[in-house]
């Protein structure tokens, strides 16, 4: 039988040259998520500067509390069932919103204490190598958490003299226990021994089965080097993303199970769930300017970075009521106008998508559009491009256009027959970043009601239809459902990117002159102030 050289969480953190100096540096519901983890009592004694006690925010990250609009407690409401009972656990999954301290107060303390305190030396096979590993997102990530990892180390005498060195991406132990970071790898985890595994911003790993390295193999892969290891952990950390994925199941089920159906249940025993947002986590360097800043800018980010709300994979991304609004009725066409400057744009296509075109210019009511077409080839007749950009050439000279604005979709192809019309295409880099931000620019028009659009029916059912996709990764896809089109959402976005430089400036208001009475009135408020003035105030 292996030799138990464990040191129990709880001593561990009250002992001055093990883990105490850096228990002191964190806030009281940081540190009720370690003990929570680890079967640490809980009281209602203990409380912080805001008057919140340590069994306050253990049920408030069981989700019995109530935040305000920023995140911050306002209130728990204890359930009348259920009791807290100290129970150290196999696996955590803590969700929280960012700069909650996922890293830097979670994963550096787990994986410090467990790599050096945990008594795991004891359990590992001579010639065998064992691993505690710190999975983020990326490599970058990755090196950055060992830097947290290092310092907790470094603030215990004792853990300090356990290191032997340290590289880029490791810190091999005189226990025998190396501490690695990596991003997440099938292969990198796979066959290692490893006592704990902490996956930092799981969140935002890949979930699907297409997918490299997908959230729950990783997880597979890291499960049965766990099995000669009687204490062994498994720690997921992350900001919600979407609905979806480990994390996301872990949360719908709760702690042991408690949410998840009965034939569910098993798989969820002794795991502890938390869930908690930015502001709910007590961090020091996070204030409600910050916080008020971040929901201004961008309310939808916002509720999920640091209300730790996990959204919705799919949700449409401009609203039917305000496309209805900026919807010119009865207007289809709209002819050219001499003092106008007109930008348009195309998404070519020749034998499956369609083609489109639009055409729009600027004035004082925003981004006006003036022609929409489209041309959609059939299962006999496919697209015939010559023809199409003769069409747009003779718009093009109607309007008084030199340039059209393409996706580069065969960019030199079609430059070569543009030019020989008399025109010009200028391509428009259209990666998910900038498709984006072209996008972006058209969510920000209509929802300040500086667009009009044309009664064209298809191009505002495409506008409609376009949907806002979360990806796995935390990126934001903005396209079509599957199996239909935007080709006519998209040169609308480019014209309105476009014509965004043509907009005229606000003038500015001149100061409205005063009345008499108001003069007057001015007047005997200076004599009185003057009246009343001593030079010993």
């Amino acid at each position: 039988m292996a030799e138990d050289l464990r040191i129990p969480f709880e001593e561990a953190i009250a002992e001055p040259v093990l883990l105490q100096p850096r228990w002191m540096e964190l806030s009281l519901a940081q540190q009720v998520v370690l003990k929570a983890l680890y079967g640490v009592p809980i009281d209602r004694t203990h409380t912080d500067d805001l008057g919140w006690s340590e069994l306050d925010y253990y049920w408030a990250g069981q989700g019995y509390g109530i935040y305000d609009d920023l995140g911050y407690l306002l209130s728990v409401s204890y359930p009348t069932d259920l009791v807290y009972r100290p129970k150290r656990y196999s696996e955590g999954w803590i969700i929280g919103g960012r700069r909650m301290g996922k890293t830097d107060a979670f994963s550096s303390t787990i994986v410090a204490y467990e790599a050096t305190l945990g008594g795991h030396e004891g359990y590992i096979r001579p010639g065998q190598e064992a691993i505690c590993f710190q999975i983020a997102q990326d490599m970058r990530m990755a090196r950055n958490s060992l830097g947290f990892i290092k310092a907790t180390l470094e603030s215990s005498p004792i853990m300090k003299k356990m290191i032997k060195v340290t590289t880029a991406d490791t810190i091999p132990l005189k226990n025998g226990i190396t501490i690695a970071v990596l991003p997440p790898s099938v292969r990198g985890v796979r066959g290692y021994a490893n006592p704990c595994t902490v996956m930092d911003e799981v969140g935002v790993w890949y979930q699907d089965s297409e997918s490299a390295n997908p959230d729950y193999e990783v997880y597979r892969a890291v499960k049965p080097g766990q099995a000669q290891f009687p204490e062994a952990v498994v720690v997921g950390i992350s900001s919600p993303w979407n609905k979806a994925g480990l994390l996301y199941n872990y949360w719908e089920a709760g702690t042991d199970g408690l949410k998840a159906p009965l034939s569910e249940k098993d798989r969820y025993e002794n795991c502890l769930v938390w869930h908690a947002t930015t502001a709910g986590m007590g961090n020091p360097l996070i204030n409600k300017r910050w916080l008020k800043t971040e929901q201004a800018r961008d309310p939808r980010a916002f509720e999920r970075e640091c209300l730790a709300v996990f959204q919705d994979s799919i949700s449409g991304f401009l609203s039917p009521t305000l496309l209805r609004e900026v919807t010119e009725k009865g207007v289809h066409e709209r002819p050219p106008v001499d003092n106008f400057h007109y930008v348009a744009a195309m998404d070519p296509a020749f034998k499956r998508d369609a083609f489109g075109f639009a055409i729009a210019h600027a004035e004082d009511r925003g981004i006006v559009f003036d022609v929409v077409r489209r041309w959609e080839p059939s299962s006999e007749r496919p697209l015939n491009p010559m023809a199409i950009l003769e069409e747009i050439a003779a718009f093009c000279k109607l309007y008084n256009i030199s340039t059209v604005y393409t996706d580069q979709y065969q960019m030199e192809s079609l430059q070569q027959i543009a030019m020989g019309m008399n025109f010009g295409l200028e391509g428009i880099p259209f990666t998910s970043t900038s498709k984006n931000a072209i996008y972006g620019n058209l969510l920000q028009l209509l929802n300040t009601k500086r667009l009009v659009l044309l009664d064209e029916a298809i191009s505002l059912r495409e506008l409609r239809t376009l949907e806002r996709t979360l990806t796995p990764m935390g990126l934001v896809n903005i396209q079509a459902p599957r199996g239909m089109h935007d080709d006519l959402a998209t040169v609308i976005a480019i014209c309105a990117d476009k014509g965004l430089w043509l907009l005229p400036d606000k003038p500015e208001e001149k100061p409205k002159e005063p009345t008499i009475h108001e003069r007057i009135m001015a007047q005997l408020e200076r004599q009185k102030q003057e009246a009343t003035y001593s030079p010993w105030d």
